[in-house]
C-alpha cells in the first residue's frame, strides 16, 4: 500500500517514520516523502529515539527497539491505526 507521508498526521507521521528508516531507507528519500521538510524528520527522528523506540547502530542502520515493538503494534507503522 502506498501511503502520502505528507498527510499523514501527528504520531503517525513518526510511525512512518519509523518504518522506513528501520526497513532501510535513507534519512534523505524520507525526507523527500514530506516534500523536503528536513527539519520535520529531523524532529521525528528525535522523539523516536529520545523515547527509545528505535536506535542506531555504529554502521548507521536504524532497529526497533524492544519498547519500539510495542508502540508500533499499537499506532500501526503503516499509516494505518
Amino acid at each position: 500500500m502506498q501511503v502520502n507521508a505528507i498527510e499523514l498526521v501527528g504520531l503517525k507521521q513518526a510511525a512512518y517514520v519509523l518504518r522506513c528508516l528501520v526497513e532501510g531507507q535513507s534519512k534523505k528519500e524520507v525526507v523527500s516523502a514530506f516534500e523536503e521538510d528536513e527539519q520535520l524528520v529531523d524532529m521525528w527522528i528525535l522523539f523516536l529515539k529520545h523515547n527509545h523506540w528505535m536506535e542506531e547502530s555504529s554502521n548507521g542502520r536504524w532497529s526497533l527497539t524492544a519498547k519500539g515493538q510495542v508502540w508500533a503494534g499499537k499506532v500501526g507503522t503503516n499509516g494505518d491505526t
